[in-house]
């Protein structure tokens, strides 16, 4: 395939720009001086259809737009508007490879938007829901294959203490504090989340339960100052083989443990 030969990428790309803006398609770009405007546009053009891996030609274009300051809306809205534009200049090839850049960047956007709603803004681990999703992911994927689980529960003490005395932004460090401690003590297979408030969970995979000690002394090994925790761990297949059991069983023992080190 050869890319856009016939008509001009600089034409064509300041004839995408000004449709947009006079469509309104791309607002942001009125705010934009001419070369913001049209940016890396006709490089992208003129690149369609020369044999690059379209999610990449996308990916590289739309991380310029966005620095720009465009929506992930406007970048499809402005690759839209060129699709028009190649169509009219009779460039079938490049309007074939345009196609491809637009499927892959609204892949990749969907993904991106998939993970954020799945995970605290805070501490950037799974959510509640995502979080008891992946366990009952795992019992079942456990139980098909005979495998072990052991299901961590945490909850901050002291915490509501701390957070009325010192403040929000307090609070919140203790949070990410212990959030970072949980990541860098577990493997890259196990599973990390705050389920809400101050309380975290950590789904520990193929571990036996004597591992989990050592897992909890890391941890504390690891954590700063301040953010200490009670905890409650339960395990598959020893003394459940629901998702349900295995974290009624962890919740039991988390506030038994927070009891007796309030005590």
């Amino acid at each position: 395939m050869t890319g856009v030969v016939r008509t001009s990428a600089w034409d064509m790309a300041v004839e995408c720009v000004d449709r947009a803006l006079d469509e309104g398609d791309v607002p942001s770009l009125a705010r934009l001086g001419r070369l913001g405007q049209l940016g890396s546009l006709p490089s992208f053009v003129a690149a369609l259809g020369e044999g690059d891996d379209p999610v990449e030609l996308a990916h590289d274009f739309a991380r310029e737009r966005e620095s720009l300051g465009l929506a992930p809306a406007e970048i499809v809205a402005e690759l839209l508007v060129l699709g028009r534009v190649l169509d009219e200049h009779g460039e079938t090839e490049a309007r074939q490879a345009l196609d491809r850049c637009v499927s892959g960047y609204v892949a990749r956007i969907t993904g991106d938007l998939a993970d954020r709603a799945a995970r605290d803004p805070l501490t950037g681990l799974l959510n509640h829901e995502a979080f008891h999703t992946r366990v009952s992911a795992e019992v079942a994927r456990a139980r098909r294959y005979r495998g072990r689980l052991a299901l961590v529960l945490f909850d901050l003490d002291r915490f509501k203490e701390v957070n009325d005395r010192d403040g929000h932004p307090e609070g919140d460090r203790l949070l990410r504090a212990f959030a970072t401690g949980l990541l860098g003590t577990a493997r890259l297979t196990d599973v990390l989340g705050r389920l809400g408030g101050d309380e975290f969970g950590a789904l520990l995979l193929e571990v036996e339960p004597g591992r989990v000690a050592a897992f909890l002394g890391r941890l504390r090994s690891r954590l700063p100052e301040g953010p200490a925790a009670s905890a409650g761990a339960a395990f598959l297949p020893e003394e459940a083989s629901t998702a349900e059991q295995l974290v009624a069983s962890a919740d039991r023992r988390l506030y038994a443990d927070k009891g007796a080190r309030a005590a």
